[in-house]
């Protein structure tokens, strides 16, 4: 008697990476969670780093939670023990959905046209919840972030390839994610991808996807994320993370050009908006060689410049109070908002790590806060340097004065002091310290 399961597959749609493919292999466990190591990997804070499991049996293919923080659910229904799936099942962890299928395993352009009823998208998301970031893609009153508003508006109707610009964690993806919904192309798959989180090899399969015995690993045809994003949108992060001879291969799909699956030799033809992203210096980059200038003048077609959450200080109270307000609706907790102080003390600090940053302040703060206002004492701030705007932190100046680490410390609590005028508040929150400590410090130096 044959035991085998039938073929299937699980359309995965991802808040973040997008809608892809995924095949479910007789006798594999196909792990599902954040950690990269997994089988699917979810791109969303809910999901756990091991989540769930798919794994097939001799009654069929069956679904178990690994004793995550959030449980799984399939059709709506919280699952407490193993759970055999049937065609058209909706497993649900987070944001994201995977749809189970049986038969022969569709290509992203298959579903995307045909949405057959066993890979039927879930029901849009409401606006706050349909990005990592939640709520409006980008958040802000500032004047730039007006200007980045009327330059999206703009673009955003055109074919035209997108440079975006900025430091790590300013928001490039945003700007990504809002292009796509203000053009004619919201209804398509939104896939984004980390240039530098891959090696050449595994980049290029990313890419373009690889066929049956490619290489060491490859047991089956895997569709890369330029065909996952087909009548869509693709975010490349990192673009100048790529080797030569990938730019090569993407500087022809950018072009036009079909492409061929790795390992494969049947021509792909996609139709796909790229939005770059980096926050390196191209040009430089372009000068040393290890750029190639025509792929550089091909995505340089719009440049959207993203600057980083120093330069819009005004900004900083309104995204602390979005992330308050989604972290607090998330959690349960009922906060009202911030004291006065820790306002004052979130729009002193540099934010090195800009928004990205900004987000998991807050997240710490809603978990961990015990009073119904988030406090300066709230709010832990680092003390790591700022990158310039080419990505080096500054270099300090002037020979070097031998001394002990208690006048280190004097001289430098001091100069942050005098930089805020005298603020208190201010100093101690940059300083990372409680205002009573610094209290304590002042007074004994008074002392001295």
């Amino acid at each position: 008697m044959d035991h085998t399961p039938p073929p299937a597959f699980l359309v995965v749609n991802d808040p973040i990476m997008g809608r892809s493919i995924g095949q479910l292999t007789p006798g594999q466990h196909i792990a599902i969670g954040r950690a990269p190591t997994n089988a699917i990997v979810i791109h969303d804070e809910r999901a756990s780093r091991f989540h769930a499991e798919v794994f097939p049996t001799s009654r069929g293919w069956m679904v178990r939670d690994l004793q995550s923080r959030n449980s799984t659910q399939v059709n709506g229904q919280t699952i407490s023990s193993d759970h055999l799936l049937a065609s058209g099942d909706t497993i649900t962890i987070g944001n994201a959905t995977l749809v189970y299928g049986e038969g022969d395993t569709p290509t992203a352009q298959t579903v995307s046209a045909e949405r057959p009823a066993a890979a039927a998208p879930p029901s849009p998301l409401p606006p706050a919840r349909r990005h990592a970031d939640a709520g409006s893609p980008m958040v802000g009153r500032s004047g730039v972030i007006q200007a980045i508003r009327e330059q999206i508006e703009r673009v955003a109707g055109t074919k035209a390839t997108v440079l975006v610009r900025g430091e790590s964690g300013s928001g490039k993806e945003l700007v990504g994610h809002a292009i796509h919904e203000a053009s004619d192309r919201r209804g398509g798959p939104f896939v984004c991808l980390n240039c530098a989180a891959l090696s050449e090899t595994l980049l290029e399969s990313e890419l373009f996807g690889h066929e049956k015995g490619a290489f060491t690993g490859a047991t089956d045809r895997k569709i890369g994320k330029f065909e996952a994003a087909h009548g869509g949108t693709l975010v490349l992060d990192e673009i100048g993370e790529m080797s030569q001879a990938i730019q090569a291969k993407f500087l022809r799909v950018l072009e036009g050009h079909p492409f061929e699956r790795v390992g494969g030799s049947t021509r792909v033809q996609v139709d796909v908006r790229v939005v770059a992203a980096t926050n390196r210096d191209l040009e430089a980059a372009v000068t040393a060689g290890t750029f190639r200038r025509d792929l550089y003048f091909r995505l340089k077609v719009v440049e959207i410049l993203v600057p980083p959450l120093r330069r819009r200080p005004e900004d900083i109270a309104v995204l602390a109070t979005h992330f308050l307000e989604r972290f607090a609706a998330e959690t349960g907790r009922r906060l009202r908002g911030f004291t006065p102080a820790a306002l004052e003390a979130l729009e002193a600090y540099p934010w090195p790590g800009n928004i990205r940053e900004l987000r998991n302040c807050v997240e710490r703060a809603v978990v961990l806060a015990q009073r119904e206002w988030i406090d300066v004492d709230d709010v832990a701030l680092t003390q790591l340097p700022v990158a310039g705007d080419t990505g080096k932190a500054p270099q300090s100046a002037g020979p070097f004065t031998p001394m002990s680490i208690d006048e280190m410390e004097r001289r430098h609590v001091l100069a942050t002091l005098e930089a805020v005028g005298g603020n208190k508040t201010k100093a101690a929150a940059i300083l990372g310290i409680e205002r009573s400590t610094l209290d304590r410090k002042l007074a004994k130096w008074a002392r001295v």
